[in-house]
């Protein structure tokens, strides 16, 4: 955070941004870039430190100050978010198409879900295939994952292929729980991507 701080003070940027790094272990990490708009994963930032970021920078855009300080934001718990996509994992994760025939969502407390689709949207190849955003709230890593395993079980999206059940069996993998992964994991675990069932998909 502190380096984050002092990138935007040296850019003299004011707005909502992204400072990324890359995560080498305790006390090692590494600057990657910055973004001068929000993520898309910033709901996980969202969750952990309770402000609606898409709130505030409308408002630092109508000119009003910030009603916080740097030291108030107090992070709490853990935060994951997930990507549904419309691509079948068991084929080199291509993308598909087709028609969303049933999508329901389960109503739990620490889940949100992003999505841009409903029953009979048309996936058309396009646009990007994102589906929706998964984001799910833990008191620490451990709960969310179980929590992520829980609310993607109950989460229904039928009607074309997609990665949900790939994103279960992830959730549910020792080594992912236990944050043992690099860049080369899932070339190393193929057996998650066939683990997975062929999703249900319905012709018209």
């Amino acid at each position: 955070t502190r380096a984050a701080l002092q990138a935007g003070k040296a850019l003299r940027y004011d707005n909502a941004g992204t400072v990324e790094f890359l995560y080498a272990g305790p006390g090692t990490f590494y600057f990657l870039e910055v973004n001068t708009r929000l993520q898309v994963e910033h709901p996980v930032t969202e969750a952990i430190l309770g402000v609606d970021l898409v709130e505030w920078q409308i408002r630092i855009a109508a000119g009003e100050p910030l009603a916080f300080r740097q030291e108030d934001l107090r992070p709490q718990g853990y935060a994951v978010e997930f990507r549904l996509y419309a691509e079948d994992p068991q084929d080199g994760f291509r993308p598909s198409t087709g028609r969303i025939v049933a999508w329901q969502v389960p109503d739990l407390p620490y889940l949100r879900v992003d999505a841009g689709i409903e029953a009979g949207s048309e996936v058309s190849p396009h646009y990007d295939p994102l589906l929706a955003k998964i984001i799910v709230w833990g008191s620490h890593r451990k709960e969310a994952l179980r929590r992520a395993a829980y609310a993607l079980s109950h989460l229904q999206c039928l009607g074309l292929a997609h990665n949900l059940p790939f994103l279960q069996a992830l959730c549910e993998d020792p080594d992912f729980q236990a944050g043992r992964y690099d860049t080369q994991f899932l070339s190393r675990r193929q057996d998650l991507l066939q683990a997975a069932p062929p999703p249900v998909s319905y012709t018209h």
